[in-house]
């Protein structure tokens, strides 16, 4: 900010020359934004309260609902819901973005078609409004929605972000939604700069995670495909994309809020316990040994139990099959236990693809040998309260074992080899490219960028954290460090 001349108007709004106003200030820039921040936000109080009851008697009780209905792209007659979590969005976009289509409205007085409500309060009591006031509500006229990348943040003070489709990068003075914002974070909303300072006037209720920002370079590639690149008058041209990316994104990241347990091949975690009654353990056993895939015939009998005529009694041993969809590293993927116990054959199995999967293995392999008596199933939810009752103060996981020097070196070895075949993985998320591949080209870059700060992010969460030597090695390989 330059120095205003001493008979200038004073740059906080106040309508008073410097000389008057703030010119003890020794001119702080930080001071004098600081204070036009704290006005603006005065004048502001109240403001979303007087914009309605404008709109509800200039453009009539219908407004809101139609207005609602088109920020959701007309997905089902949805009421307006004043608790919904899309209101620090919604309420400005209504405001300074919507406007009546002439083509599909019911608002029918033609000079409200075409104009935003901000607009025609604008033109309508402008005059009468504080300067300051007057010149924020333009600027929010005349603003784009976009999506924004945390690229510096002061929690409690502010942030630094960059547009992600027009890529300006500026200051923003945010006090409360700067405590949520981590570097590398996307929000979706309206950033609004007047006077020298620039307030986020609307955002989304989740900050978006780097894995999240793949979608919206490949929607920067779309829009690119006409405009290059895209400017702040463009981007208005693709609000419905942006609003449906919005959509999307925060639908997911509200699932995340709730998540579904999954095992490794995908399917929903409900614990199924298969009893079967059979004729003899020892053909039981012959007709499925093989579902035993790392363990030998010989292994699997050393540890089994026998009758005092030497017959097979009891046997159990783990389901499993080589290799993992999910974790290239892994070896090995355990789908099940399953033990043989004098006439009674018990699967336990985490899925209910996995108890379909077993039920039609015996069908094939022993058929009427084995009778099926019945299926038990257990939620997650179940499965933790059963574990509670038993035992209400122990913990629920692995994390002290996770503690010792030579497991944690051993998980840290497993996970550099799952990310370092990961750099040669066909990853969808990259259109069935590999990391490698993808870092050839800059949009492909940013996006194998996002995955790594997305991982980089997930690793802090693992337990024991992980290893920053390989992300490091990670970054190096894709020259991204």
């Amino acid at each position: 900010m330059t120095k205003p001349g001493r008979n200038e108007p004073c740059p906080c709004g106040s309508g008073k020359k410097f000389k008057h106003c703030h010119a003890k200030m020794a001119l702080d820039p930080a001071a004098v934004a600081d204070r036009t921040w704290q006005r603006l936000r005065r004048l502001l109080d109240g403001y979303p309260a007087t914009m309605l009851g404008f709109v509800r008697d200039v453009y009539g009780p219908d407004a809101l609902h139609e207005a609602w209905s088109e920020f959701l792209l007309w997905e089902g007659d949805i009421e307006f819901d004043p608790d919904t979590p899309h209101m620090q969005a919604f309420m400005p976009w209504f405001f300074h973005r919507w406007a009546p289509d002439p083509l599909d409205t019911s608002i029918s007085h033609a000079a409200l078609h075409d104009r935003s409500p901000t607009a025609v309060f604008l033109e309508r009591r402008g005059r009468r409004l504080d300067p300051l006031l007057r010149q924020y509500l333009e600027a929010c006229a005349s603003t784009p929605f976009s999506f924004h990348e945390i690229i510096r943040c002061q929690p409690g003070k502010g942030f630094r972000c960059r547009d992600m489709f027009v890529g300006d990068e500026r200051d923003v003075l945010e006090r409360s939604g700067s405590r949520i914002m981590q570097v590398g974070d996307a929000i979706f909303g309206q950033i609004v700069t007047c006077r020298d300072i620039t307030l986020m006037e609307a955002c989304g209720p989740h900050p978006i995670p780097p894995g999240s920002k793949i979608e919206l370079i490949e929607l920067r590639e779309r829009m690119s495909g006409s405009v290059h690149p895209p400017t702040p008058e463009t981007l208005a041209d693709w609000d419905i994309e942006l609003r449906d990316a919005y959509l999307d994104i925060t639908e997911a990241l509200t699932r995340l809020q709730r998540p579904e347990v999954q095992n490794t091949d995908g399917d929903d975690i409900a614990f199924h316990q298969l009893t079967f009654e059979i004729g003899s353990a020892r053909k039981a056993f012959d007709s499925l040994r093989h579902l035993a895939s790392e363990e030998t015939e010989s292994e699997l009998l050393e540890v089994a139990e026998w009758d005092e005529k030497g017959q097979l009694r009891r046997v159990s041993f783990a389901w499993t099959v080589p290799g993992n969809r999910t974790h290239a590293g892994w070896d090995n993927t355990v789908l099940g236990h399953i033990e043989i116990d004098g006439s009674r054959l018990v699967a336990n199995v985490n899925s209910a693809e996995r108890a379909a999967r077993f039920r039609s293995i015996v069908e094939e392999h022993l058929g009427a040998e084995a009778r099926h008596l019945a299926t038990e199933v257990q939620s997650v939810e179940d499965a933790l309260e059963a574990h509670r009752e038993v035992n209400p103060h122990g913990p629920l996981d692995d994390s002290g074992l996770a503690e010792h020097p030579e497991v944690r070196q051993r998980l840290s070895e497993v996970m550099a080899a799952h990310y370092e075949a990961w750099l040669s993985e066909k990853i969808p998320a990259l259109g069935g490219l590999t990391p490698l591949e993808a870092v050839q080209v800059p949009a492909g870059r940013e996006k194998v960028a996002a995955l790594i700060d997305q991982i980089a992010r997930d690793g802090q969460r693992m337990q024991p954290k992980l290893d920053q030597t390989i992300l490091r090695n990670l970054r190096e390989r894709l020259g991204l460090a």
